[in-house]
C-alpha cells in the first residue's frame, strides 16, 4: 500500500499555470500481468518555473514525461497546456494535427539518450533545421543563422555545425539536442535524466548550461532525475515519486532540507551520509 502523499502549499502566483496535470495514470497490461507505471499524478507548472520530479529507477517519473510528450499514450487522466495565443488546450485529447503542433511549436523534449532526440545522420545544424522546418520556418538563410546562434549558445563550436552528431562525444550530442529543443522557443521543455551516462565534468557543464538558459530566458521546464544534486541545482519545486505515486511535493529547499515522508528522508539520507 502506498503511503499518503505529504502536501505542501503551492507557491502563490499571479499568473495561471502553463501546464496542468490531473490524475495522470499509465498502466501496462498483458495476459496475466498488470504494471502500474504511474497513477493519479497531479501537478501544476507556472510560467518561468522549473519543476523537478525525483525518484529511483522504476518510480514512474520518466513515464510522466513520455505521456506528456505523447511518446506513450496515457491510460487515463488529463493534461492541459496554456498557449500564449490560443488559451488552454488539452494534450491528451489532441487530434493528429493538434498533436504535431503541440510537439513542434509549444513543447520540446530532451531525452536521457541524446540519440533519441537527434538524427545522427543529419548534421548538427541540420538537426536544428529539421525542428525549425516542422515549426513552419522556410527561409534557408534564417534557419542557418538560427542554427548557428543556438549551437553557439549551447557551447557547440559553430565550425562543427556541418558535422554529424554520430561523431560527437556524449556531452556534445546532449548540447546539440538541447539546442535543437530550444531553437523555436517552445513554451514548455521536458528534460529526462539529461546527465545520465555523462562524465562528471561533462555533467557539470551541461547543468550549468541549462541553469544559465533558464535564468536568462525564463524557460519553463519539467526535469526528471534520480540525482538530488541535479534537482537542488535546477528545480524551484519538486515532486517525489515512489512506485508510480507522488508521495511528497513542495519547494525544493523544503523537500531536501526537511523531508516529511519516510521515503524522501531515505533518499536525502543516502546522499548526505
Amino acid at each position: 500500500m502506498v503511503a499518503e502523499q505529504t502536501q505542501v502549499p503551492e507557491p502563490s502566483a499571479s499568473s495561471e499555470p502553463l501546464l496542468r496535470v490531473r490524475d495522470l495514470t499509465k498502466i501496462y497490461e498483458s495476459p496475466g500481468q498488470r504494471i502500474v507505471a504511474c497513477e493519479d499524478v497531479s501537478f501544476d507548472v507556472y510560467p518561468g518555473e522549473v519543476l523537478g520530479i525525483v525518484g529511483e529507477s522504476g518510480s514512474g517519473k520518466s513515464t510522466v514525461l513520455q505521456c506528456l510528450f505523447q511518446d506513450v499514450e496515457a491510460t487515463s487522466g488529463q493534461a492541459f497546456l496554456r498557449s500564449f495565443e490560443d488559451g488552454e488546450r488539452s494534450i491528451f485529447d489532441a487530434d493528429r494535427r493538434e498533436r504535431r503542433e503541440l510537439r513542434t511549436h509549444q513543447m520540446a523534449m530532451v531525452y536521457q539518450n541524446p540519440r533519441m532526440g537527434l538524427n545522427l545522420m543529419v548534421t548538427a545544424g541540420g538537426n536544428i533545421a529539421e525542428r525549425l522546418l516542422a515549426a513552419d520556418w522556410r527561409r534557408v538563410d534564417e534557419i542557418r543563422d538560427k542554427a548557428s546562434d543556438y549551437l553557439s549558445r549551447t557551447e557547440v563550436p559553430v565550425d562543427r555545425m556541418d558535422d554529424f552528431p554520430a561523431f560527437f562525444s556524449g556531452g556534445m550530442q546532449q548540447r546539440v539536442q538541447i539546442a535543437k529543443a530550444l531553437a523555436n522557443n517552445p513554451e514548455l521543455v521536458l528534460l529526462d535524466e539529461l546527465t545520465t551516462g555523462l562524465d562528471v565534468s561533462v555533467q557539470a557543464g551541461v547543468l550549468d548550461l541549462v541553469r544559465d538558459i533558464q535564468r536568462i530566458y525564463g524557460m519553463t521546464a519539467v526535469i526528471v532525475s534520480h540525482d538530488l544534486g541535479v534537482i537542488r541545482l535546477l528545480a524551484d519545486r519538486t515532486l517525489v515519486m515512489k512506485d508510480g505515486h507522488v508521495v511528497e511535493s513542495g519547494l525544493t529547499d523544503q523537500i531536501l532540507e526537511d523531508p516529511q515522508h519516510e521515503y524522501t528522508q531515505l533518499l536525502v539520507n543516502c546522499v548526505t551520509n
